[in-house]
Order: C-alpha cells, then structure tokens, then sequence
C-alpha cells in the first residue's frame, strides 16, 4: 500500500470536531484498528483538536489544519494551529515539563498531554512558524 494523504480546514470551533472525530473513526474502521485502538484515536485527537481551538487559532476563520498520513503500517495525524499572540512560543520543551508537573487529579485541566502521551505510539510536540502549536501523533496497525 502507497502512502495515502487527506487533508482537512477546520474552523476553530469546538461545533465543528464532532465531524472531525467521525471521519477519523470511519478512517480508523476502513483501516481495520480495533474497537479499543479506535476508541484511543478518537480520544487523542479529541484532545488535540480541543486545545488547538481553546489554545490555538485566535479566530474561528484561522482554522485548524489537519493532516492525515496512511500506510501500510501507520495512521499518522498531524494537527496545526495558528497560535495566539498570548502562546506565542509557549510550548517549549520546559513548559511541556511544567504542565505535566502542574497535573493534579482534582484540575479540570492539564491532563490532555498526558492522555495524548498513553494513548499514541509516537508522539511530537513543536513549534510551527505561524507562533501556532503542531501536534503529530502516530497510531501502528
């Protein structure tokens, strides 16, 4: 199987990842991922998705971009945001040290880096040139 590429604009809308997380399960089916595996993808890019619009992208018309990679071996999805003048290089490998430090279990939040950390197989976290965040996450099959 050749490598396989879908990309996707999403508005920065929390209205809007509902059709998101169902594409990438109806992707996750056609691949043949197990239920439990399909279950840790939609939660990962959940988490993803929702930082991205609650941390990321300044305007709903910034969008999210979405890049989805497939294999033969691999389900890899790449998220970007456009950043905010107020996380303008806020995630360094220091803060990221610093949010996982700061976890509790009584915080609403601060658990998504975590969560995204367990349930994928690779993970990166970067800077990207818009000020904005990329999240990559891989998934074996």
């Amino acid at each position: 199987m050749e490598k396989i590429h879908f990309k996707l604009m999403v508005p920065s809308d929390a209205y809007y990842l509902e059709s998101v997380l169902a594409f990438t399960r109806k992707l996750s089916e056609t691949l043949k991922f197990s239920k439990k595996r399909i279950a840790d993808i939609q939660l990962a890019l959940d988490e993803i998705c929702s930082n991205a619009v609650d941390h990321g992208s300044t305007k709903t018309s910034c969008g999210i971009e979405m890049q989805i990679s497939v294999d033969e071996h691999a389900l890899e999805i790449l998220v970007r945001d456009t950043g905010r003048n107020t996380t303008r290089d806020w995630l360094t490998p220091e803060r990221l040290e610093e949010i996982q430090q700061q976890r509790s279990p009584t915080s609403e939040s601060g658990h998504g880096i975590y969560l995204i950390k367990c349930l994928t197989d690779e993970h990166i976290f970067q800077l990207n040139n818009m000020g904005g965040t990329d999240v990559t996450v891989v998934f074996y099959r």
